[in-house]
Order: structure tokens, then sequence, then C-alpha cells
């Protein structure tokens, strides 16, 4: 059987097709070269040749890949984490996190706790508010006020609807926060 160069560039190209190589001017070189000689192409140069081309891109292909992900992993080694500076328990500080003795996990504080804004304020002050946060079955409450202390106070249930310890006191129902007997806190009674 005589095969005419594009149809050995067709048989090729089929076997190269997972590959998503483009070698129409490789094979035109080295296998059409022949065609002005008159002479056929044999079906087993042909496939040695094929063969030969898959092997040799195959390890480089190989190579690359083992490089890529020598790459990738020292980039994610020096890349610092998303979200800055972890605290001792974890959480992200840099992305608002801190930690919840009530909900035991990093939590953010203005999205999951109810916030209570200072009721004495000055006109052009800038607002701290302070958050309350509930545990799954309403018996506790943590308190963050927003102190430089970083601690956080856990208010007991007393009665329905408040919550209390030491000098804090708690109204849930109408979102008001007592300290020392004075409503120092209130938040917004939906």
């Amino acid at each position: 059987m005589k095969l005419t160069c594009p149809m050995t560039i067709f048989a090729i190209r089929l076997i190269f097709l997972k590959q998503e190589i483009q070698f129409d001017i490789v094979v035109y070189l080295l296998l059409c070269r022949t065609e002005h000689i008159k002479k056929p192409i044999k079906m087993k140069k042909i496939a040695f040749l094929a063969l030969g081309v898959v092997l040799f891109l195959g390890c480089n292909n190989a190579q690359q890949t083992k490089s890529s992900e020598k790459t990738e992993d020292q980039a994610k080694e020096e890349t610092p984490s998303i979200g800055g500076d972890k605290d001792e328990h974890g959480c992200l500080v840099g992305a608002g996190q801190t930690w919840s003795e009530v909900k035991q996990g990093c939590i953010q504080v203005f999205n999951v706790g109810t916030r209570l804004n200072p009721v004495d304020t000055k006109e052009g002050d800038a607002v701290i508010s302070a958050f309350v946060v509930a545990n799954d079955d309403q018996s506790k409450l943590e308190l963050f006020l927003p102190d430089d202390s970083k601690t956080t106070v856990i208010l007991d249930k007393t009665e329905n609807n408040l919550y209390q310890k030491d000098i804090y006191k708690y109204d849930a129902k109408k979102s008001d926060l007592y300290i020392n007997g004075t409503v120092k806190y209130k938040g917004e009674v939906k």
C-alpha cells in the first residue's frame, strides 16, 4: 500500500490528538520530503517515528510536571496565609475572628453576635460597640466588651430573658446591658 504525504500526516495527527501537540511542519519535513523521490513511505517507518516522537514528548512532559509541582510547593511554603496572624486559638485576627467560649470556635462577633451601642455618646466621637453571643441552648451569653483587655464575660441565665454575672446584667427582651445597675449599652429591639 502506497501512502501519500497528506494521508500520513492525517494518521499521525490521530495518534497525537490526545497530546494536543501541533507538529505539522515537523511531520512534513520528516515524512513528506521523500515524496519528490517517488518512493513509497513504509508503514513501519511511520510507526517507529510516531512512537519515538510520543516517547520523547512524554518524557519531556513528565519532567515539566515534576518541576511545576516543586515550584507550587515552594510557593505554598513561602506565601503567608491569607488573613494574617493567628491568635492562640488559631483564629485569624486580620479577618476579624476571635475565640468564643460559648460557641467553642472562632467567630466574627460582628456577624454572629448582637450589637450593643453605648448609651452615652458624644457627637463626633466614634461609636465602639459591645457584643453578646448566646450558646445553642440560650443558657449562657458571652459578653464582648470594647476594652483593651480582650477578655470576655460569661453571663448565666438567671430568669426568663435575664443573664447576670457580678456587675454585669443583660436583659435580652429589652436588649439592655447594665453595668453596676446602670444601662451602659443598648441594642436594637426587633
